[in-house]
């Protein structure tokens, strides 16, 4: 960011410290794109995406005083918005309806996903999990997840039933979906990844 533009920032971030709305407002205008276009990509849905950002400029409101102006302030926004996913990904989790519907949201998403995962550290991490799949089993399943070939296609490729492949996309997805639960608990993208997609 220019200088000039990170001291406009930096202005309107004090003013919002102390209770602007008008600052508040001109911030809202600034951000509430990207940030809704990042929920999108990890809910999948429209309206639910905009909830959730409205959601992330109300916590910003509540939480002016606490802005801490010497650290990045986009990256301040996108922290609340990460933990109002994963609140609403947890909510899913008690609501049968909603899960199915994530469930073919991200199965038609995966492959993009993984894509857009910005965060080197977290593509680190889910290449490390998948390395501990047997090979044929990691095989499989990156050719149909990640690679999005159809079940009939990789059986004939490999030579075995489309209930063989079914059942190492199976076994495989139920691993790394434990695997990312008990070591990456604070890892959310990964965690969204694996943990809807059976």
């Amino acid at each position: 960011m220019p200088h000039d533009d990170r001291k406009s920032e930096i202005d309107l971030v004090n003013a919002l410290k102390k209770g602007s709305h008008q600052a508040f407002e001109q911030l809202y205008h600034q951000y509430k794109r990207p940030i809704y276009l990042n929920l999108h990509r990890l809910v999948h849905q429209h309206e639910v995406a905009e909830e959730l950002t409205h959601d992330v400029f109300l916590r910003i409101w509540q939480l002016r005083e606490e802005i801490n102006v010497d650290k990045s302030f986009p990256a301040f926004i996108r922290r609340i918005a990460a933990n109002l996913a994963i609140d609403f990904y947890r909510r899913a989790a008690l609501d049968k309806k909603i899960q199915e519907e994530l469930i073919s949201a991200a199965t038609e998403r995966f492959g993009s996903l993984v894509e857009e995962i910005n965060c080197a550290e977290n593509q680190v991490i889910i290449k490390s999990v998948m390395q501990k799949l047997p090979p044929r089993r990691r095989e499989i399943f990156m050719l149909c997840k990640l690679e999005g070939k159809s079940y009939s296609e990789v059986a004939h490729l490999f030579g075995i039933s489309q209930g063989t492949v079914n059942d190492h996309i199976v076994k495989a997805t139920k691993f790394l979906r434990s695997e990312l639960a008990k070591h990456y608990p604070h890892s959310y993208p990964l965690f969204f990844l694996f943990i809807f997609s059976l």
